[in-house]
């Protein structure tokens, strides 16, 4: 049965047939209460805050709009959609839920499609859907960046099989928090250059947010942008750099991958999927490029709907009263839906370069180029000790929370450095846990315990030390 596609992203609402994109929007709605009606409250989030609403659909995705307004706003959406867009017919209706959508959610959502006489077939899980139509056979990491909230999902490839394992979400943040910090930059830089604040006026303000998108472009093609807004007769203007926007960016950006480093095992190479709309903004790209070894994936908008609209879905009625929620599918590459996507493997540049030659620690740096290093604690105090064998060891003192007796060794690998991991707590790279080893770069940060103690790895020479 052919499959008409909506995929609940609240940045990119979007709905699909046939692998074509429809429609893909922001999830805005006016309030119920306002008398104003219509797909078009994203032009007035600013200028008409109390009227218009972008959470609805999250509150309703997470089970907390039950004594809201929400249920009615996300109704209304998704008949409006469905009006400009009606299913044809035999034609069955998808819906691709994102990562922060829970059981109460989900159930919300039942009752909202039953109650709007929506032919639904099933729930489909985005992220296992994105993958399944990408045809990747190494696991995957799917980012979500939603108008209030970034998540991540785990995908795992087994025996041709994509299966989602396990999401985090960090409720704070998304483009609308992104935004709102580019919208202080300006406010500050032009109240100090100019006396004039922006942000005392909404109108002016929803003239500074439509454009934020296109001065962000800008900073990226050409390392700075032009910002500017109008008051009656007068103008104010004031010159951005990239620089400013990726600091600026900076809290979202480190949300961003630290929803990485909790999914990623230490060095892991697999796939990082991200929306394209989002990845190369000012900050969250060099959030992105720490994850070297990884191949990067850049999605269009709709695609979670575009592959749910032509996969292969279970068919058949499912239990009396109920819905499929599918997590698990075999992998189908699509190549006509792979060729909308770009792709390109993380720090290239940076796994050409020598490995690194020296542990750096309290000020002193141990060798690599020699035996292997053993790192743990014994009663002694932090020193360097010959041991018995062809090894030294770093020793460290006692009563280290989460540091074992002999908790890793760093040896030489093939004219690269391996990190084997013997403790019983971990031991951590770059913030990311090491699934028993990894190979380590010059730059990279290795901690042992909570808090713990740090290792850093460089590469020196006579000359210089890089890291």
């Amino acid at each position: 049965m052919r499959a008409l596609a909506l995929e609940l992203d609240d940045r990119a609402l979007s709905l699909a047939r046939a692998g074509c994109v429809l429609t893909t929007a922001p999830s805005a709605m006016f309030d119920r209460d306002s008398g104003m009606l219509g797909p078009h409250a994203w032009s007035r989030v600013r200028s008409h805050p109390t009227l218009t609403s972008t959470r609805h659909l999250g509150l309703v995705l997470t089970g907390r709009g039950a004594a809201t307004p929400a249920p009615a706003q996300v109704r209304e959406e998704i008949v409006q959609l469905l009006a400009a867009h009606p299913p044809q017919t035999e034609e069955s209706i998808w819906i691709a839920i994102p990562a922060q959508a829970q059981v109460p959610g989900v159930e919300s959502l039942l009752q909202i499609a039953r109650g709007a006489s929506v032919p639904l077939a099933g729930f489909l899980d985005a992220a296992t859907a994105s993958v399944t139509a990408l045809g990747l056979q190494r696991p995957a990491i799917v980012l979500e960046f939603g108008l209030h909230h970034a998540a991540a999902t785990a995908v795992e490839v087994v025996s041709g099989r994509a299966c989602r394992r396990r999401a985090l979400v960090a409720a704070n943040g998304g483009l609308i928090g992104l935004y709102q910090a580019w919208l202080g930059l300006i406010s500050a830089t032009m109240v100090k250059r100019t006396r004039f604040d922006p942000l005392h006026d909404a109108s002016i303000e929803q003239q500074l947010f439509d454009v934020l998108p296109e001065l962000a472009r800008e900073a990226v093609i050409t390392g700075g942008s032009t910002a500017q807004v109008t008051n009656g007769v007068e103008r104010f203007q004031v010159e951005l750099t990239h620089d400013q926007f990726v600091a600026a960016a900076e809290p979202v950006a480190r949300q961003l991958a630290s929803l990485v480093h909790g999914l990623r095992p230490a060095g892991a190479s697999l796939a990082i999927v991200v929306p394209r709309a989002i990845a190369d903004l000012p900050g969250l790209r060099s959030a992105i490029d720490q994850f070297v070894g990884c191949e990067l994936v850049k999605l269009p908008d709709g695609f979670a709907a575009a592959a749910a609209s032509i996969l292969e879905l279970p068919e058949g009625p499912p239990e009396q009263d109920s819905v499929r929620l599918v997590r698990r599918l075999p992998v189908q590459a699509t190549p006509e839906l792979a060729a909308r996507t770009s792709r390109e493997w993380i720090g290239e540049g940076r796994l050409r370069e020598p490995p690194p030659s020296h542990v750096l620690f309290e000020g002193r740096a141990y060798s690599l180029e020699g035996p292997p290093l053993i790192v743990g604690r014994t009663a002694a105090g932090s020193e360097l000790q010959p041991a018995a064998g062809a090894q030294i060891t770093i020793t460290l003192p006692e009563g280290l929370a989460g540091v074992s007796r002999r908790h890793c060794t760093l040896a030489r690998d093939s004219g690269q450095v391996l990190l084997l991991d013997h403790s019983r707590f971990g031991t951590f790279v770059n913030g990311e846990r090491v699934a028993e080893r990894v190979h380590l770069h010059a730059g990279d940060r290795v901690r042992l315990g909570d808090p713990g103690v740090e290792l850093e790895l460089i590469a020196m020479s006579d000359k210089t030390v890089t890291g």
